[in-house]
């Protein structure tokens, strides 16, 4: 599913207002899998991200942290899940794995976490959340 388009609604400048917009998904990495957004939530952290009020944001964003889905595409190491499970994404869709916080389930003070709207994976691209059609996220 790599390289694969999806839509999305995404903020363009700090007006926050909405409107279509489509991206490619990242590779999918061997701890990965591909999500079809169900459902995603809406509350008051993506309506001050999409506005900038927060942090700097780098537009465009697609909001959306509070994320039921569907697996749909499993990475080659993924041992956790199956395919047509129902999963749920918060704030945070990877992290280092290796470091004091993500040994003791803490990933959120994991200095290398990427946060689920906002953030910069590993391969530099952008992480797009749960106001798209499907997403990629780490497995735990």
């Amino acid at each position: 599913m790599e390289g694969r388009k999806v839509i999305g609604w995404a903020a363009r400048d700090v007006s926050g207002h909405l409107s279509p917009y489509t991206f490619t998904l990242r590779k999918t990495g061997a701890e990965d899998v591909v999500l079809k957004v169900l459902y995603c939530g809406v509350d008051h952290t993506d309506l001050h991200q999409m506005r900038s009020e927060v942090v700097p944001i780098n537009y465009p964003l697609v909001p959306g942290h509070e994320i039921v889905g569907e697996v749909v595409e499993l990475g080659s190491e993924v041992i956790k899940l199956k395919l047509g499970d129902k999963v749920g994404v918060g704030c945070i869709v990877s992290s280092c794995g290796e470091c004091l916080s993500c040994n003791s389930n803490s990933e959120q003070y994991c200095s290398e976490r990427v946060l689920t709207t906002g953030g910069i994976h590993r391969d530099g691209t952008p992480s797009h959340g749960g106001f798209s059609s499907a997403m990629v996220v780490h497995q735990k």
